[in-house]
């Protein structure tokens, strides 16, 4: 019935183009969108994925703590045959290409995107961060080390720094909150309702939940900012997908929590706020130095920015082989201690450490990894392109001033919905399509000073 009355709205739109604004044929396209990807997948395998993708967190989390792999591989192994079969059922374009179920998946997470494309941004990052990465560790080897936190930073105080933060960014807690889980870090909601779940804090540090608050809350602004009146419950009122919904939490997180000028401003209320006065871990310049050292890691979640995009690049790899199928569950962990030992030197200790440790895989998004390595890439030319509009940008900063960077995303993305393309979209903020080279630059002026 649906499809009939696209097609009813396709005529009227031919007919009568003068009735029809640009927001209404972006709507009718997105609905277009929207059906060719539900409407051919049964129901009992939308069902089945829905209960799946429920039970997987909580599998996830028991397999995680007693390090489980027979249960960890009997879940996972359901998990990827039925993901193969909605694939299929997708029935999109190119099902001659030897990925196109990947790329089925891919676009639930990507619209439009496409694997070829993909790969070459994804192998043409990897093969620029290869050549960088052992110059920033030989520059960072000759420096002295940060000093490290000691003590305890109250899990209270933490969140009430958290929430000052997300205040100071622009974050409306008359719309929204933030909260505290055991579990995964998480958002979602309506630009009325949005929830923002972070991590419990660790005691011994506040800056991984500060990070975690900040990363949802990119997220959390980018929901809150969406068109809220005449276009709220319609297609084309909706977030362009997790490729720019990451991007926005990699922009205020990564690029613009991460800048000198940003810890210029944080770290005299950490002092206030921890009771902690002249402590030389909670300078400027030292909070700077360790959110900003680059090691080589196994665990995805403490990589730092250079390396966490291998942590990408070696789980989209590896999900495209399970989903193709040129890689059973049953040989995960060796496949993934083979990619661990080739980019990170090292293997990890136990399954939990390594092929067990995400939670992506066990709620079924397959074709979400891509986005946090794109996203960053798009964080960077969106920063190019908004140091260019506000150029005292880095000052304002320094004073905790996020009102203009706030203004211009909702005037420049949130505002828009679906109304374009995410490539159409960067192509009229940046007027360059998506690539890697300003996320090149940006990681060698920071780590490099070039």
């Amino acid at each position: 019935k649906v499809i009939e009355l696209l097609g009813n709205a396709k005529e009227h739109l031919k007919n009568c183009p003068a009735d029809w604004d640009e927001w209404d044929r972006a709507n009718l396209r997105e609905m277009e969108t929207s059906i060719r990807h539900h409407a051919g997948v049964p129901a009992d395998l939308i069902e089945k994925r829905a209960r799946l993708s429920f039970e997987g967190r909580h599998v996830h989390r028991d397999v995680l703590k007693n390090n489980d792999w027979e249960k960890g591989r009997t879940f996972l192994e359901g998990v990827v045959e039925l993901h193969q079969r909605i694939a299929d059922a997708k029935q999109l374009e190119n099902n001659d290409h030897p990925e196109a179920r990947y790329q089925a998946l891919l676009r639930e997470y990507i619209p439009g995107a496409r694997i070829d494309d993909i790969e070459v941004l994804l192998n043409g990052y990897k093969d620029e961060i290869e050549s960088i990465l052992p110059q920033i560790l030989s520059v960072q080897s000759a420096k002295d080390p940060a000093t490290q936190m000691q003590g305890v930073f109250s899990g209270k105080s933490q969140m009430w720094l958290n929430k000052t933060m997300l205040k100071q960014i622009g974050f409306d807690f008359e719309r929204g909150g933030l909260y505290e889980t055991g579990h995964n870090p998480v958002e979602g909601g309506t630009p009325d309702d949005t929830r923002l779940v972070i991590k419990n804090a660790k005691i011994g540090t506040f800056l991984d939940s500060l990070k975690s608050a900040l990363h949802e809350g990119g997220h959390g602004l980018y929901i809150q900012g969406l068109p809220r009146k005449q276009w709220r419950y319609q297609p084309v009122g909706q977030d362009l997908g997790a490729l720019v919904h990451e991007s926005q939490a990699l922009l205020i997180e990564m690029i613009l929590g991460r800048k000198k000028e940003f810890f210029d401003f944080l770290a005299p209320r950490t002092e206030g706020v921890f009771q902690r006065f002249n402590d030389l871990a909670l300078t400027a310049q030292n909070l700077w130095q360790i959110k900003n050292t680059v090691h080589k890691t196994v665990d995805r979640k403490s990589a730092d920015e250079v390396t966490y995009f291998l942590h990408i690049h070696m789980r989209t790899e590896i999900e495209r082989k399970l989903i193709s199928g040129d890689l059973k569950v049953k040989d995960l962990p060796d496949a993934w201690n083979t990619y661990s030992k080739d980019l990170f030197g090292s293997k990890p200790k136990t399954n939990a450490a390594g092929c067990l440790q995400d939670v992506h895989w066990f709620v079924g998004k397959f074709g979400y990894f891509p986005s946090y390595a794109l996203g960053h890439m798009m964080a960077a030319q969106l920063y190019d392109a908004m140091l260019r509009d506000i150029p005292h940008l880095p000052a304002q900063l320094r004073h905790g001033n996020f009102k203009d960077i706030h203004e211009w995303l909702k005037e420049k993305i949130y505002s828009k919905g679906r109304l374009m393309r995410t490539n159409e979209l960067l192509q009229d903020i940046t007027g360059e399509t998506l690539s890697y080279t300003s996320l090149v630059r940006h990681i060698k002026n920071r780590y490099l000073g070039s």
